[in-house]
This record gives structure tokens, C-alpha cells and sequence, in this order.
């Protein structure tokens, strides 16, 4: 009996922490475990280094130590022997436990219920051996270690209720589980789905617990392996109530609150930012034990980083940097040094790091992290100075990380020809290039719409033979995507697959988005099977892009066919989403269903968000609904939001045209208001500004407020809210265009026009060429030759000469409103050196196109007034006199 319960404890030794080891063995020889060596290996295992936490100087555990270490060479890293040992045959052979392990395996738990009352029945009759503990937290084990921790409780639940004798050996093993699930779920927080998963891991460790209290009333006590788990959950939870608690019941059932534990309180006192309890936890382990774990000083180096404890962390700097193994809390805190500018103190620590031993890694990543801090400063020099002071003064050489850093710092305040100097002396000293070092550049070029050139640098990467990143690809994709080139962005795609280079969501969405922009929804629905085949999830973001692109083609069922596809791969929709689908019923001419959605969305207490009333607001506006707009507009204002851009500028659009001036001039000093649209880059929002001041100018002019719109003016000259003069030129640009707007409905025309230039003299600016000019346009849309006569005669009491762009657009305009006579005299006023070149031959000839079309229908329609005959003769006369030059730029 006695050998097999040491076989047991080794196979516990096998599957716990060193420290975990000692912890254990006495516990379960005082409670009699049987199957102890089948406990899970715990992901709950710290660092190696935390095995020293606790005392080291036992002869007791320094065997142990020695026999787990034997054991893992003689067995490998797994701890299991390659020899089956009698309790592992046992398992196999028994037909029993082979069939549920079968069950379990198939994920059939009903199955699984019912062949286990079987069991049950046929051993209560037969008067075999039934069942027992022994087997039931075998089988658990197998379970848990070959399919995962989920089957834990199914099988722990079947135990129970098979009314077998428990002890603390299954209580371990599900609790254990539960709490690895638990912790497993904090990978998922960041996600469209990090609420919901947080409640599950809320849940899944609530169990844990429950489980404990329960084992506890049942007067099993549990031991060190059994609370550990719990333990380590709390504290980056900052759960300091539980943990208290714990630690009481810990004490009462005569587990030992040392090693690990402690470590596990300094964290907790960390995380809830009580710093003077950690520094007392902290001072008393370490004279407790010197060679405590290095990763409590890595925790309050980060501690003191994060909160910019710039002081406290110079002064624990020297006292840890001797003795510290750990990079993590060292990187962090060489970061915050840089991030404060305290770059004696960085050199004094970069010095004595190196001088008491510190590994080549270790000082790379500190001279990292301290340039990394740096370069947050925002100041370019002192970062780049303090990389040549480290080199210099600690005789530290710079790691290719470093000049990443230093690289993309550069691009960033806009030098890029430093950060190329520096491309260029990682190459002379023969440092490692990687993505990193050419994608800043990439990345800058692309934001300044210099697209040739980051895709020039993307060619010099494969001449070095540096590999590009999905960085790389994702931002030249939206390079393209921004350019309109669709066909070469899907081509990068491609690329990356042949160069083994998986693509991400960051690749696929500007596809999709750039499809959808096309109105090419039928390739963004490829772009997303591609998506799905290549085993990427399509995220929130992905679908509103793909909602959105149905939104642009008005297909409302593909909408709603992708929204419900969405809910059933589980990506919950956002305020995106609710907007695109907003959106699409809106444009779709089904606003009412629009309307109804939100109001759906608020009566089941979910958060619409902005975007989706913004969306209902701007269809309201469109469709002339003004009254309800304005109420819903008044709503989201008086709950302290506000709506987006866009439907901000529909709805002033909307109220200036229905003639409400009060209204259209309150909403645009709304839109003036300081913290809006925070989205909006500083440029975005200075050009959205100018488009409303023009929308504003033409509702008054359009109902003949000429003094109110000269009043506005002025105002916008005086608080400097635009340029004037820019905004003048793109009101004639507007009427140019037949006063049309997106919607296509008529606001001005070129009597407007000439009213404009009226107020452009009362505010003393002169109109430019390029604005009477866009009012020659006007003619030519409106078919006016008369108004035209009247456009040049403004240009000369300006003292403008009418040029050959201008004489252009007249004959355009007399083209256009058939005035034959008008338009032969113009011709031979052009200039002799003129009609010599051909981009002016090529122009007149497509002004006069459908009239040379219509002429060849019959002789009759070459004589016809309407086909300018005499001015299509004239001017295949001068182009036959005229010949092109040919040194002239095609």
C-alpha cells in the first residue's frame, strides 16, 4: 500500500510546479488520495523562477526536486513514463471506462448520461466492483488532457450523482478546469464579443467557487493544488474581497499561505493600487528569502512604470538591477525613463546593468525599451542623441530594434530622409533588416498619398531579400483601395498567398470596402468567401462594409441576408453595423422599416449608438420629413450626443432649401462647437466646415437674402471660419455644374451667379478667372449664350483677357444654345498659336461632336439650323489650316 501511494505522489509531482510539489505531498498523505498522479498539468504554472518563492533550504524538498528532475529526463517533458504503469492499463482495459471515454470524446453528453445509468443499473445487478472515485477522476482526467477542460464537469456531475464516496482528488481536478477555462476567456476581451465572454469567464470561475465552498461543507478539505487556480484568477481581476477570504479559508484548513501565494498578494495589491500594502508584502518576502522570484521586482518595476513613478523607480532601480533575471519589468521601466526624458538616470542604470552581468539580451531589450519611452517624448533630437549617448557612454551596440524605432520615429515627425540615413547605416554596419524598418516608410508615404513611392520601397525590400509583412500588404492594399485601382490591390492579395504570407482582416476589409464604394458589391462578396475559405473571421468591421456596399447598390435582402448570416458565426452587431443597416433601408425608400429597427434596438434596452440615428436623421432629411428630422436632431441634443458629420450636413442642406434660414444658420453654430467628431482629422473637419459655409451662402441667395448671406460673410472673414475667397470659388464651381447638387436638385443658376459676384464687391474681393470662369460653364449648362455675352463683360471690368481656356468655354456655351453666329466669330478670334495645338483641336471638335453625328443622319440634318453647319465647316477649315505641332506633349 505504501509503495503504491509513492507511486501516486510521484505522478502528482509529475504533474504540479516544483514548489507546488512540497506544497502538496504532505496534504495528500494526511488525506489518503488515491489517484493523485492524474491531476491536470496546470496552466496555472508560473514562471520556473516563482518555484523559488517559497523556503529552498528543506532537505525534504531538495530530494523531491532532484527526483522530479530525474524523472523528467528519464520521462520526458511530459512527466509520463514510456512504460504504462498498472493504473493507466487498468483504464484502457476497462471496457466501462473506454465507452463513456468514447462518448466524451464524440461530444455525445446525452449518450453519454444514458450509457452511464446503464452502468450503473448492470453493476447494481451483476454485484461487480462498481465504479469508484478512483476511476471517475481517471476517466475526468483522461478527458480533460485529450480533450479539454470543458468535460471536467459533465463527468464530475455523473460522479455525483453515481453517489460514490468524493474526496479532494476530483474536487482538484474540476475546479482546476474551471478555472483554466476561466482564464483562457481573457484572450477574447478585446473583441466585438469581450463582454459576453467575460460573463462566461465571470461564470465559469463563480463555479470554481461554488465547487470549493461545497467540498469544504462536505468537510473535504481542499489543499494547496486546489486553491491555487482560484488564487491566481483573482488577482488581475483585482478581486480583493474573494481573496481575502480565501486566504482565511486557507488558513483554517491548514494550508500554508507561502510561496506562490504571497506572490500572488503582492499582485493583487498592485493591481488595486494599494502600493504601500505591496511594498510591505514585498519588503517582508524579501528578508523572508533573498532569492525570492525576480518577477515581483519585474511587477513593481511595471507598477511604478505605468503609473510614472519616475522617482520610486530610480530609487528601487539599483537595489534590483543586480539580481533580476527577468527582461519584462526592466524593459518597462528603462521605457518610462525615456518617456520622462531622465536620460542621465537611463545611462547611470544601462551602465550598472552591464557591469553586474546583465546578458546581451537583457541590455538590448533595456537600451530598447529606454529608446522606445524616448520616442514617445515627441522629441526627435533627444531620441536620436540619446541612441548615440548609449552606444557612446555604455559602450552598448545598438540592436536592429533600436533603429526600427528610431525609423519610424522619424517618418512620424515627418524626416523621412533621416530615417533613410538610418536605413542606410543599418545596412553599412551589416544589422538585420526586417519589415519593421521599411514599413514606417511604407506606412508614411501612403498617408501622404505618395503611393508610387511606398510601393518603389516595397521593390527595394525585395532586392535587400527582406520579406514583406502583412503590415506591408495591408497598407499598400489601401493605397490602392484610396487610388481607385481595385484590380492591383486584389492582386497584392494574391501575392501574399503565392509568398506563403497569411492575410489577415486588414487585408481583406479595404476590399471590401473599396468594392463596396465601387458599387461592385458582387466582388466584395468574393473578397469575403475568400475570407472565410482562407479560415479568417470577418469581424463587425467587415460586415458593415459589406452592408454598406448593399447599401450603395439599394439591394435591401442581401443586407438583411448578411446581418442574419452575422448573428449566427456570432459577431454581435455594433453602432456601425445598426447605422449601415439604417442606411440601407433608408436609401432602399423603406425608411419606415429604418425608423422601426431603432426603435426595436431601444425597447429591448440595447445601445443603438449615434451612427444609426444619424442615418435615420439624414433619410428623414432626404425624403423632406423635416419635422420629424428636426425633433430627432433636437432629441440626440438634449441626451448630450450628437449626430455624424454627414447627416448634420443633409439636414442643413434640407432646412436652408425649405427656406427655414433661423434653423440652417443655428445647426451650422452648432457644427462650430469645440470636441466634435472627434474622428475627424483637423483637415476633415476644416473642409467640412467650408462645405457647410457654402451651403449656407446658397440657401440665402437661392430665397434672395442677399444681405443675410453678406452678413454671414463677413462673419466668416472677421472669425476666420474659411477662406473667402476659396469659398466663393467653390460656389461658382457649384453653379458651373448646372447648380446641381448630389441629389440632383436645381439650387441656382447663373442669375445667382452674377448676384455672388455683386456680394463678393460689397465685401471689396474681386472675382477670380477661375470663378467667372465656372460661371462660363454655368451658361454652357444652362444653354444661355445671352448670360455668357454678360460673363465676359465682367471679365473685363476686371481687366481679364479672355485666354483660350476661356474662349473654350464661351464656344461651348454658344454651341450649346445654338447661337451660330456667336460661335463662327469666335472661332476666328482664336489665336493663330492656338489652333496649333492639338489638345485645343481635340476639344473644339468633341464640343461640336453630336452636331457632326446628327449631320450624317441625312443631307437634310447637314443643313438643319440645329446642326451648326456653318460652324462645323469653319472649323474643319482652320484645322486643315492649322495643322498640330508636332513637338507638343500628347
Amino acid at each position: 500500500m505504501m509503495m503504491r501511494r509513492g507511486m501516486l505522489l510521484q505522478g502528482a509531482l509529475r504533474a504540479a510546479s516544483v514548489w507546488d510539489c512540497k506544497l502538496f505531498s504532505s496534504s495528500v498523505v494526511r488525506q489518503g488520495c488515491p489517484a493523485v498522479e492524474e491531476l491536470p498539468e496546470s496552466v496555472h504554472v508560473e514562471e520556473s523562477h516563482e518555484a523559488s518563492a517559497g523556503p529552498s533550504d528543506s532537505n525534504l524538498q531538495r530530494s523531491g526536486i532532484r527526483n522530479v528532475v530525474k524523472k523528467v529526463k528519464q520521462y520526458g517533458r511530459g512527466g509520463r513514463p514510456s512504460v504504462e504503469t498498472n493504473s493507466k492499463i487498468e483504464l484502457i482495459q476497462d471496457p466501462r471506462m473506454m465507452k463513456l471515454f468514447n462518448l466524451v470524446k464524440e461530444g455525445n453528453f446525452e449518450e453519454l448520461k444514458a450509457a452511464h445509468e446503464r452502468l450503473l443499473k448492470e453493476g447494481a445487478n451483476s454485484g461487480e466492483k462498481g465504479l469508484d472515485v478512483y476511476l471517475y477522476s481517471r476517466l475526468m482526467t483522461q478527458c480533460v488532457r485529450q480533450v479539454g477542460n470543458e468535460t471536467a464537469l459533465p463527468i464530475f456531475e455523473l460522479m455525483v450523482q453515481s453517489g460514490v464516496t468524493l474526496n479532494v482528488v476530483p474536487y482538484t481536478i474540476v475546479i482546476r478546469a474551471l478555472m483554466d477555462l476561466a482564464d483562457d476567456e481573457k484572450f477574447h476581451h478585446s473583441g466585438q464579443q469581450g463582454l459576453k465572454e467575460v460573463a462566461k469567464s465571470e461564470a465559469l470561475a463563480s463555479k470554481g467557487l461554488e465547487l470549493l465552498h461545497e467540498m469544504r461543507s462536505r468537510g473535504i478539505r481542499p489543499n494547496e493544488l486546489t486553491y491555487k487556480p482560484i488564487m491566481s484568477w483573482l488577482p488581475p481581476r483585482g478581486r480583493d474581497a474573494q481573496f481575502q477570504e480565501l486566504k482565511e479559508f486557507m488558513a483554517v484548513d491548514g494550508v500554508p499561505f507561502t510561496g506562490v501565494f504571497k506572490f500572488y498578494e503582492i499582485r493583487l495589491a498592485l493591481k488595486v493600487g494599494d502600493l504601500k500594502k505591496a511594498e510591505r508584502l514585498y519588503i517582508q518576502a524579501k528578508k523572508e528569502n533573498d532569492n525570492i522570484a525576480s518577477s515581483l521586482d519585474a511587477h513593481f518595476l511595471s507598477t511604478f512604470s505605468q503609473a510614472d513613478r519616475v522617482d520610486d523607480l530610480i530609487d528601487l532601480l539599483p537595489k534590483v538591477l543586480p539580481v533580476m533575471n527577468s527582461d519584462k519589468g526592466t524593459a518597462s521601466a528603462f521605457q518610462c525613463l525615456g518617456k520622462h526624458r531622465r536620460h542621465e538616470a537611463a545611462l547611470s542604470f544601462l551602465t550598472l546593468l552591464k557591469k553586474s552581468g546583465g546578458s546581451v539580451e537583457q541590455l538590448n531589450r533595456a537600451f530598447v525599451g529606454y529608446i522606445l519611452g524616448s520616442a514617445k517624448s515627441n522629441k526627435l533630437d533627444e531620441t536620436l542623441k540619446a541612441r548615440s549617448d548609449v552606444e557612446e557612454q555604455c559602450r552598448i551596440e545598438a540592436p536592429p530594434e533600436v533603429y526600427n524605432i528610431l525609423i519610424d520615429a522619424c517618418c512620424k515627425h515627418g524626416h523621412v530622409s533621416r530615417g533613410l540615413d538610418l536605413l542606410d547605416e543599418m545596412q553599412q554596419k551589416g544589422k538585420k533588416l526586417s519589415p519593421y524598418a521599411f514599413n514606417p516608410f511604407i506606412c508614411d508615404f501612403a498617408r501622404w498619398g505618395m503611393h508610387e513611392e511606398a510601393f518603389e520601397m516595397k521593390a527595394a525590400m525585395g532586392r535587400l531579400g527582406v520579406q514583406p509583412s502583412v503590415v506591408t500588404y495591408s497598407t499598400l492594399i489601401n493605397c490602392c483601395v484610396k487610388l481607385g485601382d481595385m484590380e492591383r490591390a486584389y492582386s497584392l492579395l494574391a501575392e501574399m498567398k503565392t509568398n506563403g504570407i497569411e492575410p489577415n482582416a486588414h487585408c481583406y476589409n479595404p476590399l471590401i470596402m473599396g468594392f463596396g464604394s465601387q458599387e461592385r458589391l458582387d466582388r466584395a462578396l468574393e473578397v469575403l468567401k475568400e475570407m472565410l475559405a482562407a479560415g479568417v473571421q470577418p469581424d463587425s468591421y467587415t460586415y458593415s462594409m459589406l452592408i454598406f456596399a448593399c447599401s450603395m447598390v439599394r439591394n435591401e435582402d442581401k443586407a438583411v441576408e448578411l446581418f442574419e448570416g452575422m448573428l449566427q458565426r456570432g459577431v454581435q452587431p455594433n453602432a456601425a453595423i445598426y447605422s449601415a443597416m439604417a442606411s440601407v433601408f433608408a436609401r432602399c425608400g423603406n425608411l419606415e422599416r429604418s425608423i422601426e429597427m431603432v426603435k426595436e434596438i431601444e425597447r429591448r434596452g440595447e445601445e443603438v449608438g449615434t451612427e444609426a440615428k444619424s442615418a435615420v436623421l439624414a433619410g428623414l432629411a432626404l425624403a423632406g420629413r423635416l419635422e420629424e428630422a428636426r425633433a430627432l436632431y433636437g432629441a440626440l441634443r438634449r441626451e448630450g450626443a450628437f449626430p455624424e458629420a454627414y447627416s448634420v450636413g443633409i439636414l442643413l442642406v434640407a432646412v436652408g432649401k425649405a427656406g427655414d434660414l433661423d434653423g440652417m444658420f443655428g445647426i451650422f453654430e452648432d457644427c462650430r462647437k469645440e470636441n466634435l467628431w472627434t474622428k475627424l482629422t483637423y483637415q476633415q473637419r476644416a473642409e467640412f466646415l467650408n462645405v457647410r459655409c457654402i451651403n449656407v451662402v446658397l440657401g440665402c441667395v437661392r430665397h434672395n437674402q442677399l444681405g443675410r448671406a453678406l452678413q454671414f460673410l463677413r462673419k466668416v472673414k472677421d472669425e476666420n471660419i474659411a477662406d473667402v475667397a476659396v469659398l466663393f470659388d467653390k460656389i461658382f464651381l457649384h453653379i458651373s455644374n448646372g447648380g446641381r447638387d448630389e441629389n440632383e436638385m436645381c439650387w441656382l443658376d447663373v442669375d445667382d451667379g452674377f448676384t455672388v459676384v455683386a456680394a463678393m464687391r460689397e465685401l471689396g474681393l474681386k472675382p477670380s478667372r477661375m470663378a467667372l470662369e465656372a460661371l462660363l460653364d454655368g451658361c454652357a449648362s444652362m444653354n444661355d449664350a445671352e448670360q455668357a455675352q454678360r460673363v465676359v463683360s465682367e471679365m473685363e471690368k476686371e481687366g481679364l483677357a479672355l485666354n483660350v481656356f476661356t474662349q473654350i468655354r464661351l464656344f461651348r456655351a454658344y454651341v450649346a444654345a445654338e447661337d451660330e453666329e456667336r460661335a463662327l466669330e469666335l472661332l476666328q478670334q482664336i489665336d493663330p498659336y492656338d489652333w496649333q495645338d492639338a489638345h485645343v483641336q481635340f476639344i473644339l471638335q468633341q464640343t461640336l461632336q453630336p452636331h457632326f453625328e446628327a449631320a450624317r443622319d441625312s443631307p437634310e440634318a447637314a443643313q438643319a439650323p440645329e446642326t451648326l453647319p456653318g460652324v462645323r465647316q469653319k472649323l474643319e477649315e482652320l484645322i486643315e489650316l492649322h495643322p498640330y505641332r508636332q513637338c507638343m506633349d500628347d
